[in-house]
C-alpha cells in the first residue's frame, strides 16, 4: 500500500469512529428522554409560574394512564397502548403549548435539540386527538 491510500484509510476509519460516537451520543440522548420528560413534568407540577390548570390536565392525565380503564383495552394487540400514548402526548403538548418556553427551557436537563423535537413530536401526537376533546380544556 502506498502512504498516500494508508492516510485515506487512516482519515476514514477516524470519520467512522467519529460517526460513531456522534450516534452513540445521540442514541442516549433519546434514551434519556423518558426519565428527562418525568423530571421536567415533575418540576413543572412543583413551579408556581406554571398555570393551575395545565397541572390539573397532568394530574388527570396521570391518573387516566395508570387506571385500568382504557378507550381501547390494552388487550387488543397493536393499537392497545395506542390511546395511552396519544394521551400522554396530548397532555405533553397541552403542557408545552401553556409553559413559556424559558420555563421549560430552565426545567429541562437535555440538550436543546431534543426538546424542541419532544415539541414536534408532541404537536404531532396532539394533533391527533378529537377536536371535541381538546374543546373541553380551554388554553
Amino acid at each position: 500500500m502506498t502512504n498516500s491510500s494508508n492516510g485515506e484509510g487512516g482519515r476514514r476509519d477516524m470519520m467512522e469512529r467519529r460517526d460513531r460516537v456522534l450516534r452513540q451520543t445521540t442514541l442516549k440522548e433519546y434514551a434519556l428522554i423518558a426519565p428527562r420528560l418525568v423530571k421536567l413534568m415533575v418540576r413543572l407540577m412543583r413551579d408556581p409560574r406554571v398555570p393551575p390548570r395545565s397541572k390539573a390536565v397532568l394530574v388527570l392525565v396521570a391518573g387516566y394512564l395508570v387506571s385500568p380503564i382504557d378507550v381501547i383495552p390494552d388487550m387488543v394487540p397493536g393499537v392497545g397502548q395506542l390511546d395511552d400514548l396519544v394521551i400522554a402526548a396530548f397532555a405533553l403538548d397541552y403542557m408545552i403549548n401553556q409553559v413559556p418556553v424559558e420555563i421549560l427551557r430552565e426545567h429541562w436537563d437535555g440538550d436543546e435539540d431534543v426538546l424542541e423535537l419532544i415539541r414536534n413530536i408532541a404537536e404531532i401526537a396532539g394533533s391527533l386527538v378529537p377536536r371535541w376533546l381538546k374543546r373541553l380544556l380551554p388554553g
